[in-house]
This record gives C-alpha cells, structure tokens and sequence, in this order.
C-alpha cells in the first residue's frame, strides 16, 4: 500500500469513491476540479494505492478568526471493500503530519449525522465530537440552483 499525491490520472477512482459516499461527481467533473486543488500549497490531496485507488483524502488549511490556523478534512473514503485494514487510519496519519509540519496543533472533520460507523472510527482515532450543526447553502445563481441537491450525500443506514 502506498500513500502518494493525487494525479489527474485518479480522477475516475475518486469519482467511484465519491459514489461509495454517496455523491455523484462525473469523472470528468473530478478531474477539471483535481488540478486546481492539486496546485494549492494549503490543500493536500492523497491517494492509497495498492495496485489500484482504493481510497482518498482531501485535506487543507483553514483559517478562523477565532482559533488558530488548523487543517481541514475535506473529504476522506475508503472502498468498502478495504475498510478495516488500516487505509483510513494512514491517510490521517499523513494528514496528521503534515498538519504538525505546518504549525497547526488541531485536524477538524465534520461528518454526515448518519455515518455512525465513521464516528466511531474517528473516536477510536482520538477525534473528538465537540459539537452539532445544522449545515445551510445557498445557490446564488438560480439558474444552477440544483447545485444544492448534490450536497446531500445518499446515506444508507
């Protein structure tokens, strides 16, 4: 297994990813967006590879006028398939590090109410629930107002 930068090239297994979590993004979609985040020294992007993408996790730094700078889960999954060796434990173990070599002392993640079995990993890990929200958008060009419907992960329970 190997934890390597994001290429263009995984645009289609991190699309089949987002799909495990319950997001449709085209393929295409994925790598018109990796570019942009892929040349942003405030995000990391890291693959587990092991022969094929058999996980992902977006990471970036947040600033906030009421804490100090820390880094931000924007995304991680692991194939199903895989879950329960450890994949998702050395993403954020990378995420992790790079949030210590950047001088942040904090790794944030929010999380969908539904992904109990999520919570429970990131407790195991040493994350720690501090609080409940309400998430609220809103589409200010009406003519792509459905752009609001594909925030919602499809969650099974």
């Amino acid at each position: 297994m190997t934890i390597r930068p994001a290429r263009v090239e995984d645009a289609a297994a991190v699309s089949r990813l987002m799909a495990q979590l319950g997001y449709d993004v085209a393929p295409a979609d994925a790598a018109a967006r990796l570019p942009r985040i892929l040349s942003r020294p405030d995000h990391r992007f890291l693959v587990a590879d092991d022969g094929a993408i058999v996980g992902w996790i977006h990471a970036s730094l947040s600033e906030h006028i009421d804490a100090e700078t820390c880094v931000l889960i924007e995304g991680l999954v692991v194939e199903q398939q895989h879950r329960g060796r450890g994949i998702g434990r050395q993403l954020l173990g990378h995420v992790e590090e790079w949030a210590r070599a950047s001088g942040c002392a904090l790794v944030r993640l929010r999380s969908t109410d539904a992904r109990t079995e999520a919570h429970k990993f990131y407790e195991h890990l040493g994350y720690r629930k501090i609080k409940t929200q309400f998430s609220f958008a809103k589409a200010v060009d009406a003519s792509k107002a459905d752009v609001l419907t594909r925030l919602v992960p499809r969650v099974e329970q």
